[in-house]
């Protein structure tokens, strides 16, 4: 590859590159850094005829080009468009400092990624939900093929639950499917869709003395409820550290509180985001074949508890 990659790099930045290094863990797409000319660099691929990663790249440059003016610490941009090579398409940005939270967590920390998380949602509102494009630069949105996120949602959970069960989760599938049935209908189905990550993790969120200095990958992006998406990230930031003896997700949300809004409704509704976006997270894990036994018990008690929730606050 790396005999592919001096070519791209010598057209963009008019210099040979002095190291190429892959990064191999936890990434949608082929990923290198890039040392060249005493400064570094991030070259992206996405594989020919693989149109879904393609759309996948191309969503996440856009969003760091429509996010170069905020608030949000993204890396600057080289290519402004995904471009063509031989074996597909391709995006270079340069590199920002600062190291993931993967497996280092703090509260400061994550209170901080929880404000940033409060300006991203700031940063765009739509009339619908659905998965961000772009034309022409600007943000457009392809809407959910069910119609609504609630609709959406329930769909999902059918599919989480049945791959639950085939997992060996039977327990956490079955209570999933039926509390769903039971208590779907309340989900929220109107609501001022927002510009929202979607993937916002400890693994995309970059840290110096643990002040947020950069965030990642947007390309999963989408315009949908800010309080799912702040839930899936509190989740997200509570499986990074499931063993913490603080609790993470209120960690989290209170540092959202200090920068975002969350009216009266997050009560009801956060408890079944939590179940949803666990659950389809867990699920995404087992289709990797990424638990182990313990890991598969621990999270099938987790989701119990979490259902438990649910039902603890309906009528």
């Amino acid at each position: 590859m790396e005999n592919e990659i001096a070519p791209i790099v010598e057209r963009e930045l008019r210099a040979s590159p002095d190291s190429i290094e892959q990064i191999e863990e936890g990434l949608l797409h082929e990923t290198y850094e890039i040392s060249c000319d005493g400064e570094e660099y991030v070259l992206q691929f996405s594989s020919e005829g693989d149109e879904g990663e393609a759309d996948a790249l191309r969503r996440g440059l856009n969003c760091y080009v429509m996010l170069q003016d905020t608030e949000v610490p993204v890396p600057a941009i080289v290519t402004e468009e995904i471009r063509a090579f031989d074996r597909g398409w391709y995006s270079l940005v340069e590199k920002l400092p600062g190291k993931t939270g993967k497996l280092d967590i703090s509260p400061r920390k994550v209170r901080n990624a929880a404000r940033y998380l409060a300006k991203i949602h700031d940063v765009r509102s739509f009339e619908t939900s659905g998965w961000v494009r772009f034309e022409d630069r600007e943000p457009s949105i392809r809407p959910f093929q069910d119609g609504s996120l609630r609709r959406w949602i329930l769909r999902t959970v059918e599919e989480t639950s049945t791959t639950l069960g085939d997992g060996g989760m039977e327990s956490a599938g079955s209570a999933l499917e039926r509390v769903f049935e039971r208590e779907g209908a309340a989900l929220p189905d109107e609501f001022a869709p927002v510009f929202c990550h979607n993937d916002f993790t400890p693994d995309n969120v970059l840290f110096e003395n643990e002040e947020v200095v950069g965030i990642l990958d947007f390309d999963r992006a989408h315009a949908s409820h800010a309080q799912r998406d702040l839930v899936k990230a509190a989740n997200g930031f509570w499986m990074h550290d499931p063993g913490a003896e603080w609790d993470v997700q209120t960690t989290f949300y209170e540092g959202y509180r200090e920068v975002g809004e969350l009216d009266g409704s997050f009560a009801s509704n956060e408890p079944l985001y939590r179940v949803e976006t666990l659950a389809w997270t867990v699920a995404g894990l087992l289709e990797l074949d990424e638990l182990s036994a313990y890991e598969k018990e621990f999270y099938t008690e987790k989701l119990l508890a979490a259902i438990d929730r649910i039902e603890d606050v309906s009528p």
